[in-house]
């Protein structure tokens, strides 16, 4: 914003008699513009493979060799690219103006002639000459080149590792931060500098470090990365408790506690009876005291209630759930094991025919449901 309110300001100041037609030539890979005497705005751009040159106001600029073009209006002149590897701009006496576009990386040599000149550098290492007169010459890209401001009451817009000469006013701390480029990695802003608090995870280097700063404790429980395992969560850290069966590492100890299975046994034996099955033997054996057990059973010859009991000893008899009646083909009884906090048991019996059930063994994960054990 502050190149274009200088190139404005500049333009505006210039005097209405405007510069006769400027030529253009290619030799030994320079392009060279030769302007004439009076206000001269001229303006360069690079494309992918030419470098345009504009004039705004003023007459025709003049027939350029052989190897560049003038464009339709006899305002702008086209040069190919190829081969060359730099740009001469030579004006001549008067108020003129030149701006390089960003965008041109070759270098070039700005040469102003006598007057008030703006010479605005381009994307390469410049060149600046500012000749006689009171000049105003902008050269802040970061990059480190020549300045010479020549007579006259001159103002330098520049970085600090610019060579600077007969330059009377030099402002290179735009946003008046006190600190200059290329210290200053954000001119354009007073709270971006060295020294300043640099904010972190937003993105913006504010002290100029060349990096963001980084929380390494952004859930704000004491606790920073890496020891923190999970930084998005403060329940999560060393130290924390480890909560079973979950799949979370609570406490960062790189292992997840699963619950805890109950161990124990059932043996069983059963007796054919004409075309069904009686139980002999149906014992809980070994379980958590406290754990509760439930036998249930669905089809011909099961009882009508479920059978419940709390394991108080090593063995516990459930043979009365069943007592002598004869379960049926089709009927189905299930042993559940269950107690808070651990993998529970079931034993699953099913009666396709009379004598020796199928058995399944699965088990009961707190919170409901079954799987494969």
């Amino acid at each position: 914003m502050l190149r274009a309110l200088l190139i404005a300001t500049a333009l505006l100041a210039l005097a209405p008699a405007h510069a006769l037609a400027g030529t253009f030539a290619v030799t030994n890979g320079t392009i060279v513009y030769t302007g004439e005497d009076g206000q001269d705005e001229i303006a360069a751009f690079e494309t992918a493979g030419t470098v345009r040159f504009t004039r705004f106001g003023g007459t025709s600029l003049g027939a350029p060799d052989g190897t560049c073009t003038l464009a339709p209006g006899g305002q702008s002149v086209v040069c190919p690219k190829g081969g060359v590897t730099a740009v001469i701009l030579n004006l001549a006496g008067g108020d003129d103006v030149a701006a390089i576009s960003p965008a041109l990386s070759m270098p070039v040599i700005l040469n102003g002639g006598d007057g008030k000149d703006g010479l605005f550098g381009g994307g390469g290492f410049d060149i600046f000459n500012g000749g006689g007169g009171d000049d105003n010459i902008v050269a802040r890209d970061g990059r480190s080149e020549s300045v010479d401001c020549g007579d006259g009451d001159d103002t330098a817009i520049s970085d600090d590792g610019d060579l600077r000469t007969s330059c009377e006013h030099i402002e290179g701390d735009a946003d008046l931060d006190g600190v200059r480029r290329p210290a200053d990695c954000n001119d354009a802003n007073p709270a971006i500098r060295p020294g300043a608090t640099d904010i972190p995870d937003n993105g913006v280097d504010e002290n100029c470090d060349g990096a963001d700063a980084t929380n390494l404790d952004r859930d704000g429980d004491g606790v920073p990365r890496p020891q923190d395992c999970d930084d998005s969560d403060p329940a999560i850290r060393p130290g924390a408790r480890e909560i079973r069966g979950n799949d979370v590492d609570e406490n960062c100890d790189t292992k997840v506690e699963p619950f805890p299975p109950l161990l124990g046994s059932i043996p069983v034996a059963w007796d054919r009876a004409g075309s069904g099955t009686r139980n002999v033997r149906l014992v809980a054996k070994k379980f958590l005291k406290g754990a509760t057990i439930e036998v249930r059973c669905t089809g011909g010859g099961c009882p009508s209630k479920t059978f419940k009991r709390t394991v108080r000893r090593s063995s516990e008899n459930l043979h009365a759930a069943l007592g002598s009646r004869v379960l049926r083909r089709g009927a189905r009884l299930e042993v559940r094991v269950t107690s808070a906090s651990r993998i529970g048991r079931l034993v699953r019996f099913r009666f396709s025919k009379a004598g020796e059930p199928d058995v399944d063994f699965l088990c009961l994960p707190p919170g409901g449901g079954t799987r494969d054990c």
